[in-house]
């Protein structure tokens, strides 16, 4: 790659100095040469080296015919199904190759054993790609996600506190306390909107699960109590709608621009111009709520008091536990992904699952009888993170709808140096695409109902390998927001299930898109009736 760069450079120079000093070369040409060299490079690694040099071309491949321009994606849709039959062609592959825009290689890991020493044994030596961190830190913050090697694996380390499971017990209360408040704003709903003899009300429910899951992360994450659920037009909440819910196809083209064209983020373009007024917005109120916070226990250390019994947020236990290691724009930096990420991820997990249910109403059905049955003082009586977990039929249903459709479908990360994965050399800088949604689906691992939305499946041994369940990854990049993200999921859906029944309106299609989170296009309105006694 260097040699090649190298030879176009020293191509240029020649060209130069013959037109100065030796022969005037006609202008037409003279830029035409100088034009053949900047992109002989390219035209090389576009047309040449995957189909006669790349050390990967041998790799077993999708039997669909690469686009001269997108490559193997232009067959590609929105769930990553195309993943899945790309794998399943090459049954007894470990690695695939396919081609990306202007023929950028790129590979999937699609056997557990690639999987594993990518995620796992090797996680380290495979990185973030420059352009993604290009793509999403403005958005994500600077934080754990976008850290590598050594400093990663600091950062996790000093986290780790704020994300036990024993922390994360004493957080149980604030989901269902916010989720509480969803109960009522819906009862409000359904009661003023009432047809005339129906007792059923269709509600778009994926921008109301946004607001509630701002308010959990705001409230579980600084101590704030936001209330984005009867303000879903204040500007901190605004702000996060313009990051989350661009018009149409915007998002995904942007993406891509900011993908492929260094330095496309600060142009000063409409899209542009709305994700810096979003950052700027959440990241002032940040780091204001940080800096409070600090002050706070600032004044503790002078009294030598500890912390109270109420600072149970994650930003407490941060600063608590922290010795001193943070500084103001670190924690801003840790606190903006996990605000931006951990709230959008939620609000969409809960949105499929609503979905799915809406569709499966036997599984709706037993699970509201096992809500029912099991606490028939009603939602008020489950109280405690011993009390969600009592609830196996929940437990089912949210790892169920997690495996068939992650909220973020995929993940991709760079060889950071030439290394084997399953025996196959992999040079430094290949681009490696694990697809979660494909993963979770596979046939080999999960049999031959692995596409069945069946939450019974997780009673007993589920599948045949540990790499199976990709949706919070595995190994020391491990998503490490599970345990919160799994006890709110449950909170919210347990909340929602006990106290109302929801279905999709007969004739009814829902498109889903994919930009940050998979979620449905222009929202997700369900029917919904309340289910009385509970």
């Amino acid at each position: 790659m260097a040699s090649l760069a190298l030879i176009a450079l020293s191509w240029i120079t020649f060209l130069i100095v013959i037109n100065k000093y030796i022969y005037q070369i006609p202008s037409v040409l003279f830029y035409l040469l100088i034009f053949l060299g900047i992109s002989a490079r390219r035209l090389y690694y576009w047309q040449i080296h995957p189909f006669y040099f790349s050390k990967l071309r041998t790799l077993p491949q999708p039997t669909a015919k690469p686009h001269w321009l997108w490559g193997h994606f232009v067959h590609s849709v929105e769930d990553g199904q195309h993943i899945l039959d790309w794998s399943e062609e090459n049954a007894d592959a470990d690695i695939i190759r396919t081609l990306g825009m202007l023929n950028t290689e790129r590979i999937f890991p699609v056997s557990p054993r690639a999987v594993l020493e990518i995620l796992q044994t090797q996680s380290y030596k495979f990185v973030k790609p420059p352009f993604i961190a290009r793509s999403l830190n403005g958005v994500l913050g600077n934080g754990i996600l976008f850290a590598e090697g050594e400093v990663h694996k600091h950062q996790r380390r000093v986290l780790m506190p704020a994300f036990a499971y024993s922390h994360i017990k004493s957080l149980a209360p604030i989901f269902l306390e916010e989720s509480a408040r969803l109960v009522k704003l819906l009862r409000e709903k359904v009661a003023a909107n009432k047809a005339d003899s129906s007792d059923t009300h269709e509600i778009e429910v994926a921008s109301i699960l946004s607001s509630l899951t701002l308010d959990i992360i705001y409230h579980a994450g600084l101590g704030i109590q936001f209330n984005a659920l009867e303000s879903p037009k204040n500007e901190l909440a605004m702000a996060y709608d313009r990051v989350f819910n661009p018009k149409g196809n915007t998002g995904r083209i942007f993406f891509l621009l900011q993908s492929l064209i260094p330095g496309f983020r600060f142009i000063p373009i409409q899209r542009n111009l709305n994700l810096w007024k979003a950052r700027q917005t959440i990241g002032k109120f940040a780091s204001d709520a940080i800096a409070a916070k600090m002050a706070k226990y600032e004044d503790r250390a002078a009294e030598k008091s500890a912390r109270g019994e109420q600072d149970v947020d994650i930003l407490s236990v941060m600063i608590d536990e922290g010795d001193g290691q943070w500084t103001l724009q670190g924690m801003v930096d840790q606190l903006l992904t996990f605000l931006v990420a951990g709230h959008e991820t939620t609000a969409s997990a809960v949105t499929l699952a609503l979905y799915h249910l809406s569709l499966n109403q036997n599984v709706q059905d037993k699970l509201r009888e096992e809500l029912h049955t099991q606490f028939p003082a009603g939602y008020d009586s489950v109280k405690t993170y011993e009390d969600i977990e009592s609830l196996k039929y929940l437990n089912n249903v949210v790892r169920e709808v997690l495996r068939v459709q992650p909220p973020v479908i995929g993940t991709i990360r760079m060889a950071k140096e030439d290394t084997y994965v399953t025996g196959q050399f992999i040079p430094k800088g290949t681009l490696v695409n694990i697809s979660i949604a494909s993963h979770n689906k596979s046939r080999k691992l999960w049999g031959e109902d692995a596409h069945e939305f069946n939450p019974d499946r997780w009673n007993g041994r589920q599948a045949q390998n540990n790499m199976a369940f990709l949706t919070f990854l595995q190994g020391p990049r491990s998503c490490i927001g599970r345990r919160f993200a799994e006890v709110e999921f449950k909170s919210i859906l347990l909340s929602l299930i006990g106290n109302f029944r929801f279905a999709l309106k007969e004739g009814r299609t829902v498109e889903f898109r994919t930009s940050i989170t998979y979620r449905p296009l222009g929202g997700l309105p369900l029917e919904v009736a309340d289910v009385a006694g509970w």
